[in-house]
Order: structure tokens, then sequence, then C-alpha cells
């Protein structure tokens, strides 16, 4: 600067030249400054964690930061105006979190008051396993105090993680309604345009599956899917594709014989695309086509379901045997799988063999959500083998897991089955045979089911041992608009 202040032309140009040797390999304008470029490259070539980064991009007020080369867009560029010293506060606490060593920063502030930033627990959780208690304790935190904070939509994928990893069902909705609301009031970097997609897709429609609300969980598999096509992230975009498949899947297992088939065509279709995206990504022989084949064989069941053709069965199988070679034993998608072949077993009326696959599940009690579904179609099993005292055991730890988990819609699934099978456990109405099927052509959701039931039994004690008429129709549509 000269002594009014004002930015000599020299400075500026050489700024300029800066970043346009960042951009170019072929830059030869200035020999100190190509030396300089050699430096911050070598520095992000070898930084292998996600904070930390001995290179900190400072920019001033008002800097368009998509002018910014791509190289430095992935970090966490921070604004200072030297002139009021805004930005200052952050710059320091950014500096003194740096990588050290050689050529880094070596910067540092004393502050035993300080809360914990973002960023420092985001560093923190990127170090743990995402099964880890201290890792959903993390999470949790972050949401907390992460509102509005670009960072963390930018790590959404470990926050997610972790919520996933222990079946946290309202973390992950809580993560990805701030992320998005992040990402709307927030200017984007180049390359930051799929982080939306991936957030609708590994979040949005992840929840929305799970809480059973299967038309808008399509919607935004499909949104997600279109804005990573825009972005030309395909990875995304095959996920999204796999995502949507399994949507329709669901969607089979609850419609009328002739929109099971609809849904079963729309679903294949996707999951042939699924294939054909992930097998020129990652190969044949990757894990995501093992997921694939495990979505593959879950359709083909549900095929045999509808049609009861056991040929359908039997390429069912062959393409859950695919899926044990290709996915990687004791992950969350295995253990996924261990399920689906238990399933399978339930088909073919091999109950005992099915069985073995569950309780390997239950016995390791890594993935809550996968161990509450473990018991639950090991209850199947037992029915099967006609053996009905351990099947109403198994539902009514797989209610309480999947209450526990926030599962409402597969909580109710276990407590309607207690209900047909052994009403006594789970309420005081003596429900007939009569009284589930008139409950049954009501209404197919089994939350309005237990709904009304406990309703009937609620309006019971409050006429001191007088009988209630039961009215199921007046009941059912009483808790359905209630």
């Amino acid at each position: 600067m000269d002594g009014r202040g004002v930015p000599r032309p020299h400075r500026a140009r050489g700024r300029l030249a800066g970043l346009r040797a960042l951009e170019s390999n072929g830059f030869v304008e200035r020999r100190g400054i190509r030396y300089e470029a050699r430096l911050l490259r070598h520095k992000l070539y070898h930084h292998d964690e996600a904070y930390r980064c001995g290179v900190v991009p400072v920019v001033p007020p008002r800097f368009d930061k998509n002018q910014l080369p791509a190289v430095l867009q992935s970090l966490v560029i921070h604004t200072f105006d030297p002139a009021t010293g805004a930005g200052l506060e952050v710059l320091v606490k950014a500096l003194s979190g740096a990588g050290g060593g050689e050529g880094g920063v070596t910067m540092s502030v004393e502050s035993s008051t300080a809360s914990p930033s973002v960023r420092e627990l985001l560093r923190d959780l990127e170090d743990l396993d995402p099964a880890e208690p201290a890792a959903h304790a993390l999470a949790l935190r972050l949401v907390e105090i992460g509102e509005g904070d670009i960072e963390l939509a930018r790590s959404f994928d470990s926050v997610v993680g972790a919520a996933k990893a222990h079946g946290d069902v309202d973390l992950v909705r809580r993560t990805s309604e701030m992320c998005l609301r992040t990402l709307s009031a927030t200017e984007r970097l180049r390359g930051e345009g799929a982080l939306e997609a991936k957030i609708l897709i590994e979040g949005q429609a992840w929840y929305l599956l799970r809480e059973h609300r299967l038309v808008r969980a399509a919607a935004a598999a499909e949104d997600g899917t279109k804005i990573a096509e825009k972005y030309r992230d395909l990875y995304t975009a095959a996920r999204g594709i796999l995502c949507h498949a399994t949507v329709f899947l669901r969607m089979a297992a609850e419609g009328v014989a002739f929109d099971r088939d609809f849904y079963l065509r729309k679903s294949e279709l996707l999951l042939l695309q699924a294939i054909e995206r992930f097998c020129t990504i990652s190969g044949r022989a990757s894990e995501e086509a093992g997921m694939c084949a495990s979505l593959s064989a879950e359709w083909w069941l549900a095929r045999f379901q509808l049609t009861g053709d056991r040929a359908n069965l039997t390429v069912a199988v062959k393409k859950a045997t695919t899926a044990e070679v290709l996915l990687t034993p004791g992950g969350e998608r295995y253990s996924w799988l261990m399920v689906l072949r238990a399933r399978l077993c339930h088909a073919a009326r091999k109950y005992n063999e099915g069985k073995e696959f569950v309780t390997g599940v239950i016995e390791a009690d890594a993935y809550p959500e996968a161990v509450a579904r473990s018991h639950q179609v090991r209850a199947e099993l037992s029915l099967g083998s006609r053996d009905r005292a351990s099947a109403v055991r198994d539902l009514l730890v797989a209610e309480e897991k999947f209450r526990g988990l926030g599962y409402d819609y597969a909580a109710a699934t276990c407590w309607w089955s207690i209900a047909r099978l052994d009403p006594a456990r789970i309420t005081e109405v003596r429900l007939t045979a009569a009284d589930i099927e008139e409950l049954e052509d009501l209404t197919a959701d089994p939350r309005t089911l237990r709904r009304a039931v406990l309703e009937y039994e609620r309006a019971s004690a409050r006429r001191f041992g007088r009988r209630c008429p039961r009215d199921w129709r007046f009941l059912v549509e009483s808790v359905r608009y209630a």
C-alpha cells in the first residue's frame, strides 16, 4: 500500500497472477509465483485430513469466492477486512487449528473458556468409528450448535453416518432439514451443487422411507437424482436411482395385486439402470454391485410372493448368493443381507436354517435397526415352525426396539402381529377373530389399528365397569383424523 492506504497496482497484479498460477501448470509469468504455487500444491497434495490443513485461504469482504481456483474451493474460505478487523477472531482460530510441521502454520492461541467449534467437533467425529457411542454423541452436539454452518452441510456424510449406525431416524431428519436450510441460504462454491442431491437421497429419502411416507420418499429420491445428474455427479445419481427403486419395492409390498405389479415393474426398471451405472463407475465386483444384487434378490422375492412361481424364488436365492460374495462381512449391508437370506428361507419353508441367519445378526448386536428387524423375521420363522410362544417373545423385543428408535410404523406392525397372536400381552381389550377381521377390513395401517384398540381401551376404562359398544368403524375414523 502507499501512504494513503491504497493498494499498489503491482501487488494486485501479483495476487491475480498467483490465482492463475494455481489454476494452470503452464503458468510462466513470474518464477516466484510459480514457486509459491508449487508449495501450495505440495501442501494440499500431502494433506490427508478433512481439517488442520496448512493452507488457509483468506479473501476480502464481498469477494466472489467462485473466482478462486478449484484447488482452493474444497477448503474453508475465510473473510477478513483489514480496515475494520472483521473476521479476525475466526481467522486466528482457523490458523491455530491448521496443520503444523514443516511449511505449516504453527501459531497457538490460548482459549480455555471457548466451547469447541463445529470444525473441531467434525474433526473429532471423523476420527471415530460411526458405530461408537461417542460418535453418536458428537453428531447430536453438532446438530445442536451447527445451525447455519456450511461446514456441517459439507460434512453431511460423517454426521449422518453416525446417526444411521445407531438407527437414529430423528437425528437424520434434523440433520437433513438443517443442512438443506443452510444450503438454501448460503452461496455455494463450484463443485458444491450436488451436495443438495446427496442430502436429499442419503438423508431425506432415508428417513421418509423409515417413517413410511413412501410417496414423499420417492419424490426426494427422484429430485436428488435429477440434481446430481445436472451437476454430473454420476455416483450420487446412481445412489439416487437405487434409492428410488427401493422405495417402489416398498410400495409394491403395500399395494393390492394390480398396484404391486405396477410398482414392481417401475422398481425393476430403476434397478437395471442403477446396476448399469454402478458397474460403469465401480465395476462388477464392487460393493455397490453387491448392493444392487441384494436389492435384486429382494425384488425376485417380491415377485415370488406375487405370483407363487418358485422359479422366481430360485433366482432370488442366486442373487443373494452373488451379493454375499461382493459385500464385506460384518458391515451393515451384509447384516441386512443376512436378514434377507432368512426371509428367503421362510419363503422356502426352511425355518431352522433361516433362524441361524438372523440369530447371527442379533448376537452381533452391531446395527440397532437390523437387530430389531431380525427379531421380527425370527418371529415369522417361529410361526412357520408352529412355535407361537417364541414368536410372541421376539415380536415384543422387536416392538420395543423399533419404538426406542422412533420407527413408529415398524413398531406398530409388530404390535398388531402380537394382537393377532396373544392380545393379552399388550392390551386389556379381548380381541376376537371377528374384531381383527373387521379392523383389517377398515384399514391396512397398523398405526391406525393400534390407536383404535388403545382408544377403545381408554373409553372402556372411563365407563367404570360398564361395557363399551365396539363401534370399530367410528373408532378408526376418529383416530385417523385426530
